[in-house]
């Protein structure tokens, strides 16, 4: 049996020549489905919560169970729900605390910040208003970040120590995600129509911190490849011109700062970007992993962007859920 650091550095090869779109043994496997893994490996999902080493163990042994050596990485490696709805800049209910050990968690998006918020971004910055923001809304969430880095070099290295590669250490998003969860979505796409210049110049103060801090966390950690995610501004949300405005060049700015540092860029994209799969055939070929959910035609993406950048996924969550296992193996075999 081959040990941890052996499995590591073949599932690391395995993954940097799918990205670059080299010939492979197989497929990588790669899983997002810390939910699963921690039941599945003997945990409850308050573990994530309230017992953050053990939930994570957990998650290992549950992947060691679906095939040891067979799972290349795991998405992230810091799954922490206390923190996922900050994301969003909304509150988030969490098992063991507001839910049952095993319901998953379920962000509550109340649109907490005020098109006032608006002007005090402009004048002190993003980090600045964050930080007042997360003490004075959500229930001081910095405590629960300090709480997270207290144990993210440890967390780290049990996956590392499983021979389980970390895709994208490092999230970087664009402005949108965040400002439509803190306004909430029917504010939001008024604020579009209505202060377009104000929400715009509100996007590039954000923009521009998210870059810099972006491309110190890639020379500082050197991660195979930063989490780059998007949902809202695709599906029915946006007119093209909307997108070409507030969505688009904030999203490509950081897939090319990432790329430019040396880091791959991994394009976690929900909803349904069928409307815009041009659009990626900008961004630097072999460089970007797109990886869409089951709302995006993965196949027509395929027949778009086939030889400019290689796909995660997408076998879609109501098929694991109400599928047999045949189906699924047929629709895997397919994408493969």
């Amino acid at each position: 049996m081959k040990s941890g650091p052996q499995m590591y550095g073949e599932h690391l090869e395995r993954l940097r020549k799918a990205i670059t779109m080299e010939k492979t043994d197989r497929p990588p496997i790669v899983l997002n489905a810390a939910a699963f893994c921690c039941k599945y490996g003997g945990g409850k999902l308050a573990d994530l919560v309230s017992r953050v080493e053990y939930g994570h163990a957990c998650i290992i042994k549950g992947m060691l169970r679906l095939g040891d050596g067979e799972v290349d990485a795991t998405e992230l490696n810091n799954e922490y729900p206390p923190v996922l709805g900050s994301i969003f800049l909304s509150r988030i209910r969490v098992p063991g605390r507001d839910l049952p050990d095993d319901e998953i968690w379920q962000i509550d998006e109340q649109g907490l910040m005020t098109e006032e918020d608006y002007d005090t971004i402009i004048r002190h910055g993003w980090g600045s208003f964050l930080a007042d923001y997360y003490r004075s809304r959500l229930d001081g969430v910095e405590r629960e970040y300090e709480h997270l880095a207290q144990h993210a070099d440890k967390l780290a290295q049990m996956y590392t120590d499983a021979g389980i590669v970390t895709l994208a250490p490092i999230m970087a998003l664009p402005p949108f995600g965040a400002i439509s969860g803190g306004r909430g979505i029917p504010r939001f796409m008024r604020d579009l129509h209505r202060i377009p210049d104000k929400v715009q110049a509100v996007f590039d103060v954000i923009q521009h911190e998210t870059v810099e801090t972006m491309r110190q966390q890639i020379r500082d950690s050197r991660p195979l490849a930063v989490f780059i995610g998007g949902a809202r501004e695709a599906g029915d949300f946006l007119t093209y011109k909307m997108f070409d405005r507030f969505a688009w060049p904030y999203f490509k700015e950081l897939v090319e700062a990432a790329v430019a540092e040396g880091a791959f860029a991994y394009l976690h994209l929900d909803m349904c970007w069928d409307r815009f799969l041009d659009y990626f055939k900008e961004l630097p070929k072999g460089k970007c992993i797109f990886s869409p959910d089951g709302t995006t035609d993965i196949f027509k993406a395929g027949q778009v962007l086939k030889g400019h950048m290689c796909f995660m996924g997408d076998v879609p969550a109501s098929m694991l859920t109400l599928g047999t296992p045949d189906e699924v193996y047929a629709y895997s075999l397919r994408l493969i």
